[in-house]
């Protein structure tokens, strides 16, 4: 024991830096953990086409109704986004594929470091009186043309997959504010979907009838805008 101390002390730079290792390692081992089981690693990030944002997550439960929570909804319908994308041989990423919490600025930051072309963030619309519905598809306010024409294909294309109201393509923000946030800070062509409101048992159930739908009708949206660029 005494030639243990005395290595310690006559080491205590070694020690140090020994420690300092471990640490470290432990910080980015439960990184990786973390960013493994629900969100994409953006350690290593790869150039993809598509990244499709699954709107709120882990303890920001988004708009709700009852037990129905509106970050559940936008994940099913991601998930499945980025399936029929996939199908057509489209590089597409997801922010979150589990239940995870994840800021705006690293939503941002995640399409952002991948080069997208295109972004689209996937939500539920909410009002309290529970009367409105339809679907909404929001752009930054500069109102650029060609951001209009993609978010007006997405709306269009979920109107013939069946919506209670099409309730148009809109810039800005819903309310005080010059933008959503993920649309004014992703360097790529983005918009934000509202697609019905969870306060309205209507358009939740459209929602439920149509995901397939919905999904699809994003996927070909998605995939028309990108081959306008090629």
């Amino acid at each position: 024991m005494k030639r243990i101390i005395s290595f310690i002390s006559e080491n205590k730079k070694m020690s140090f830096f020994l420690l300092l290792f471990l640490i470290v390692g432990c910080v980015l081992a439960g990184m990786y953990f973390t960013l493994s089981n629900g969100v994409t690693d953006i350690l290593r990030p790869e150039k993809v086409s598509v990244v499709i944002d699954a709107g709120h997550g882990g303890k920001d439960l988004g708009a709700s109704l009852g037990e129905r929570a509106e970050k559940d909804d936008n994940l099913r319908l991601a998930l499945k986004v980025r399936d029929y994308l996939e199908e057509k041989n489209i590089s597409v990423a997801v922010t979150r594929t589990l239940d995870v919490y994840l800021s705006l600025e690293n939503r941002c930051r995640f399409a952002n470091i991948r080069s997208a072309d295109l972004f689209v963030s996937l939500h539920r619309n909410s009002v309290a009186s529970g009367e409105a519905k339809g679907v909404e598809v929001w752009i930054g306010s500069e109102n650029l043309p060609e951001d209009r024409a993609f978010a007006q294909s997405i709306i269009d294309g979920l109107e013939r997959a069946g919506i209670s109201e099409n309730r148009g393509v809109k810039s800005g923000y819903a309310r005080e504010g010059s933008d959503y946030y993920v649309n004014k800070h992703t360097d790529m062509m983005s918009c934000l979907v509202e697609l019905g409101f969870i306060t309205n048992e209507t358009d939740n159930k459209l929602y439920d009838d149509n995901l397939d739908a919905y999904a699809r009708a994003i996927a070909d949206a998605i995939e028309a805008q990108l081959n306008k660029k090629n």
